[in-house]
């Protein structure tokens, strides 16, 4: 699997691949170094139990699509509808049919991958650990940074 480690300091990736995992990840941009502690499954089984990075166990799930090509679909399709809406019609709402084809099809042919909810690190081409599901905002409102600090505010005090 190819594992993908974001620096915490200026949030530069760095990408290593499991099979030849290196005791520590660089930093490509600044030099900050971090430990890599590979798991028995992450080796043995191509599945990620845990994050090699921080140790975290909580990782979700999301589509391994570039967000760029998704944006260049949505946007040409708008423009594409937008010269053809004073022309036709129905040729408009054709182009915007076609883009949203277009998307599904993307959506339906790529990858899953995990992804650390603690230092967003990115695990692709690993095989699908079950107990992974989607994003979930509480989840990741526990391992934000300031957590502890919010929680202590909004807390109401006792009597």
């Amino acid at each position: 699997m190819e594992i993908t480690s974001y620096c915490p300091d200026c949030f530069a990736g760095t990408s290593f691949d499991s099979a030849s995992a290196p005791a520590e990840v660089a930093c490509r941009k600044c030099g900050d170094r971090r430990p890599v502690e590979m798991t028995e499954s992450a080796t043995a089984r191509n599945t990620v139990d845990r994050c090699v990075l921080c140790g975290c166990g909580y990782l979700y799930l999301e589509k391994d699509f570039n967000g760029y090509v998704g944006f260049a679909i949505l946007l040409s399709a708008i423009v594409g509808s937008g010269i053809l809406w004073s022309r036709n019609v129905y040729l408009s709402v054709g182009v915007l049919a076609l883009a949203a084809l277009v998307d599904l099809v993307f959506w339906v042919i790529s990858r899953e991958r995990a992804v650390c909810y603690k230092c967003v690190a990115r695990y692709r081409k690993a095989a699908t650990n079950p107990a992974h599901e989607r994003y979930d905002l509480g989840i990741a409102g526990r391992h934000a940074d300031d957590y502890d600090e919010q929680r202590e505010l909004h807390q109401k005090p006792g009597p």
